[in-house]
């Protein structure tokens, strides 16, 4: 795995140096600033695997240098951990609008970074076994289960699942229990799946994934799509809107057809939004429960809607947290 630890502090440089290669990651570069880590990047032979990036630095600060980061297109989905002694809920909202994958506060617990290095490890290697099994024989796109989550880039306030759950942890971590999650299933999706190719239904899952996002303006939330027709919503409790408000304007946005369209099948879109979910006072920090619980309350909107009920869907929320 080859790293790029960017830190202004050559003592920090030094300490996440010796850390990672004391657990077996060795080729890493280090960056005493967003400028030099431009020069770094470019000047790569290979690609980075990884960035560890502080946010403080004197002149570009590191969530800057992770938007220039992910406005490369061999660095779209590199895993980025943010390493910095800002704790507070703005710097760690606006270092996930702007790509972080994880966030590690100073000072950090060895055991903790390595733990975050493993992870990001963990998730480059899924996106790239995902990338290689899109293609299957003579470079024709293989078509992924409905149930499965579809890649969706540049929206903002959207992340996938494995960073929304990242998200949460460190939401849990700062004591910022205050947060709630929320489901939306989009059952018509199911259709356009059967009825679509592989590309065509990104494309639309990608239109729907935008109008959730531009609905939930102004609260602060992040939304993931899950698969299944079923986008998950985590933001602050107090700023999240009522089910039937966001009810109502999805069924506006979604069935305008500049903002939603499928060439391949003609549908109405409808939106099923489950009530909100909270995490518990004393669950652990990787409780991922009340993420289930904001899935499961969709099923008795479904019951009332038979066209759609995803199956096993707190099961595969589950198994993504393992």
């Amino acid at each position: 795995m080859k790293i790029l630890a960017v830190d202004d502090d050559e003592l920090i440089r030094e300490l996440l140096l010796a850390t990672l290669e004391a657990h077996g990651y060795t080729d890493v570069t280090l960056a005493e600033s967003g400028e030099d880590a431009l020069r770094k990047i470019s000047a790569a032979g290979t690609p980075f695997d990884a960035f560890m990036i502080d946010i403080q630095m004197p002149g570009m600060d590191g969530i800057e240098l992770v938007r220039l980061v992910r406005d490369m297109s061999r660095y779209r989905e590199t895993p980025v951990v943010m390493i910095t002694a800002m704790n507070q809920k703005d710097y760690i909202d606006r270092a996930f609008l702007a790509g972080a994958t994880d966030y590690v506060t100073k000072p950090f617990d060895t055991t903790e970074l390595i733990t975050r290095i493993r992870l990001a490890d963990k998730l480059q290697s899924e996106t790239r076994r995902a990338s290689a099994a899109l293609a299957g024989p003579h470079h024709e796109k293989h078509k992924p289960a409905y149930g499965e989550p579809v890649a969706i880039e540049e929206i903002k306030g959207y992340v996938s699942n494995g960073v929304l759950q990242n998200y949460v942890m460190i939401m849990k971590d700062q004591k910022q229990l205050a947060i709630g999650a929320f489901a939306i299933r989009v059952p018509e999706l199911e259709r356009v799946h059967a009825g679509s190719s592989s590309e065509e239904f990104a494309y639309v899952v990608t239109d729907v994934a935008e109008v959730i996002s531009d609905t939930l303006v102004g609260t602060q939330a992040f939304v993931s799509y899950i698969g299944a027709g079923v986008f998950l919503c985590v933001g602050p409790k107090r700023m999240l809107p009522e089910a039937e408000t966001v009810q109502d304007h999805l069924f506006t946005m979604l069935n305008d057809s500049d903002l939603v369209y499928c060439e391949d099948v003609a549908t109405n879109f409808s939106a099923q939004v489950g009530a909100v979910s909270s995490p518990k006072l004393l669950e652990r920090r990787d409780d991922l429960r009340f993420l289930e619980r904001a899935v499961s309350n969709l099923h008795s909107i479904q019951r009332h809607h038979p066209l759609g009920r995803p199956s096993g869907l707190a099961g595969h929320l589950a198994s993504h947290a393992a």
